[in-house]
């Protein structure tokens, strides 16, 4: 009986250090990651990466926190390691092993991401074996509603109160989200698809990345010619051309286009004519000849 306290002494210790030592190391990865998000440095991209497998490790039943260090171990693999198949790994280990009753938010916008960079051949893509694709294509398709929560997390993450658009790189994984999510639903929902493809290309449009926005464009309106919103891609790929490329004859063959395909399309029919009549024309120009106009009318 006179054991008994001192075997309760020594487990009761080793559960306040075990809890010190969990504590201690909740500690540094929170404040690694404030410098992470702060800096954006490859070390301290590598140096949580190894907190988040010793946290995994030493503490397996501590779900919650798992599956959040796992997931943000996934994104540290593909983004900064650029390894495809250990960002799946680790996301696979997130959802087997401490996945049940998760937010899957975060994860959906990571899978998105992965879909569209191997759409497009990234190297970082290049390695996946076909069971890991199968993998991320299942997950996909069955959580399409955290994708949609992913999307809604970048809009409101990468918009000012005043609903402009302040942080570029939130934009910059709001319109791969998007697009991942497209190529996903593009024959079980050509509606979805072009929203969502119309969306990234205004964003991408707004940032300053033009090139993509005529991409995506191009996109909606070779692929859906038919769709309602074509016409509006078709004349938004001229728009672009003409006033954030400067390419002037890119955008007088898309306005020729545009009139060809939909001569009388109610809403940028006039709009295309227009700037065609006025395409390459100083605001001078323009200027003058709506007074010359304007004069001629009045004599009249």
């Amino acid at each position: 009986m006179k054991k008994l306290p001192v075997y309760l002494v020594l487990v009761f210790s080793a559960l306040f250090f075990a809890a010190c030592e969990q504590n201690n190391l909740t500690k540094k990865i929170a404040t690694l990651e404030q410098t992470y998000a702060a800096t954006g440095s490859r070390g301290a991209a590598d140096s949580l990466f190894q907190l988040y497998s010793e946290a995994v490790q030493k503490n397996p039943d501590d779900h919650a926190n798992n599956y959040n260090y796992l997931v943000k171990g996934a994104e540290i693999s593909f983004f900064v390691k650029e390894d495809g198949p250990l960002a799946v790994k680790w996301a696979g280990d997130a959802l087997k092993e401490h996945g049940k009753g998760q937010n899957y938010t975060d994860l959906a916008g990571l899978f998105a991401r992965i879909w569209i960079a191997r759409d497009y051949h990234k190297p970082v893509a290049a390695r996946f074996k076909p069971d890991e694709i199968d993998f991320v294509q299942a997950f996909l398709q069955n959580n399409q509603s955290w994708i949609d929560s992913s999307l809604l997390r970048l809009d409101r993450a990468m918009s000012a109160p005043n609903g402009v658009i302040s942080d570029k790189a939130k934009a910059e994984a709001f319109i791969e989200t998007a697009e991942g999510y497209a190529i996903l639903v593009q024959q079980s929902n050509p509606d979805k698809y072009v929203d969502l493809l119309m969306k990234a290309a205004g964003v991408a449009k707004t940032i300053g990345n033009a090139r993509q926005a005529i991409q995506l464009y191009y996109a909606v309106e070779s692929k859906m010619p038919q769709h309602p919103k074509a016409p509006t891609a078709l004349f938004m790929k001229g728009f672009v051309y003409e006033n954030d490329v400067n390419d002037l004859e890119k955008a007088k063959a898309t306005y020729e286009e545009f009139l060809k395909r939909y001569p009388n399309d109610p809403d940028y029919a006039d709009d295309a004519q227009n700037a065609l009549k006025l395409l390459g024309k100083s605001p001078e120009e323009i200027v003058r000849e709506f007074e010359q106009k304007n004069a001629g009318q009045q004599v009249q």
